[in-house]
Formats: structure tokens, sequence, C-alpha cells
């Protein structure tokens, strides 16, 4: 995909988002890689329903600033999250797009102590699989993206909590239909504890799910966490 379109489908995911409630405010932040140790990210502390394509950012692999300015980007500065972007790339090198978001539904779970389970929904065993919790770390720190970058190397969802999710694809569009799949998922997980609570399905419809996920390229080491939950 080339740069145009990139900075095109970029704007509108972030529009998505904010009309999802999956972000409000200047929160969240979304990148692609562009080439070898080239991102085009959000800039910071900015409204990202507002967003138009020249205010998006290329940086390089340490983050810094690279490539032919405009003249309504040259005073922004890439997402404070950066590093945590750039960490995911350096561990998934089939990763081409990362979304951080603060899903209201994802964050309450994680403060309650309670996990995400893909296993309320077969869609979310297939597309997801297992979902990582991370420790808790400072947002926009080294240690976060450092952490973060750990638990994507075996995981494309990552729960910050108190903070948000971390999202990985194959592209921009796959990594946001993750993002919105991980929110449903821990909506039901709540109605299904407000009902009572989690009627388990069995393990071998589970081993099911995973072998049709393998079969679909989809697979993870992490997979088999989900039969032993």
């Amino acid at each position: 995909m080339n740069e145009k379109k990139l900075r095109q489908d970029m704007c509108e995911i972030a529009r998505l988002m904010y009309n999802q409630g999956l972000i409000c405010g200047p929160a969240g932040n979304i990148s692609a890689k562009l080439a070898a140790n080239l991102y085009l990210l959000t800039p910071s502390m900015f409204f990202k329903q507002r967003l138009t394509p020249d205010q998006l950012i290329i940086v390089d692999e340490q983050g810094n600033k690279v490539g032919a300015q405009t003249s309504v980007n040259r005073d922004l500065q890439p997402t404070s999250e950066t590093s945590m972007h750039i960490e995911t790339y350096r561990n998934r090198p089939d990763v081409g797009a990362v979304v951080h978001a603060h899903p209201s539904s994802c964050v309450a779970l994680s403060v309650a102590g309670k996990k995400i389970r893909p296993q309320v929904l077969t869609e979310a065993m297939l597309f997801l699989g297992d979902i990582a919790e991370a420790d808790y770390k400072t947002p926009t720190t080294e240690d976060l993206a450092v952490e973060v970058g750990r638990l994507m190397r075996s995981h494309d969802c990552v729960v910050l909590p108190y903070h948000g999710v971390t999202v990985a694809g194959k592209d921009m569009w796959e990594a946001y239909a993750k993002l919105e799949v991980l929110e449903q998922t821990a909506e039901i997980c709540m109605f299904v504890e407000q009902l009572g609570g989690e009627k388990p399905l069995a393990q071998a419809h589970v081993k099911e799910m995973l072998k049709l996920r393998d079969k679909w390229g989809l697979a993870k080491a992490s997979d088999n966490n989900l039969l032993n939950a």
C-alpha cells in the first residue's frame, strides 16, 4: 500500500475509533510500517477525529522525525507512545500496523482484576487468540514499551491495566478489526459476570476453534493458554 493510501486509511480509522468510543479527547494512537525502519504515526496530544493525512508523522527506528515535513505537521511531535509501537515492530517482523486505544470495557475489567476471556465468543478465539495482560507500567515510558514488545512476541492483543489496549495486525484494518472484537469480547465478559458467571465451553470445542485458527494461519505459541484457563 502506498504512503498516500496509508495516510488516508489512518485518518479514517482514527475517526472510527473515536466514533465507536474506543478513544476520547486526544487519546489513542496508530502506526503503520512504511518501509524497513520507517513508520507512519499519529501526532501527540491531537484530537484523532480531526486528523488530516498531512498531519501524520514519519519516524525512524529511533523515533526521530524524518523525511519531508508539511506546513501543518512541522510543529507536531509523534505520539508519546512511539517507543511502544517501535518495540512491537522489532519483536514482530510480520506486523504492519499497531493501534492503541482506551476501550471502556477492556479498561474496566483490568481495573477490577478480571480477565478478558476469548472463550466466550468463537470469533474472539479465532481472530484474537490468547489475550495478554501486561504488568502495570507508567504510560509513555520505555518500561511500558519493553513490556508490550515482550508480550507481542506471542500475542496480537495486550491489555494495559488502568490504561488501555495495544493491538497488532498485518495492516491497519486488521489491527482495527481486532480492536473492535476485543472490546466486544470484554463487554460480553461483563454481561456474563452480571448474569452469574460463565458456563465454560467444552474443551473439545475450544480445541476445534484452535484447529481452525491454525488452518487459517493465525496460530500463535500462546494459543494453548485457552485450554488451560
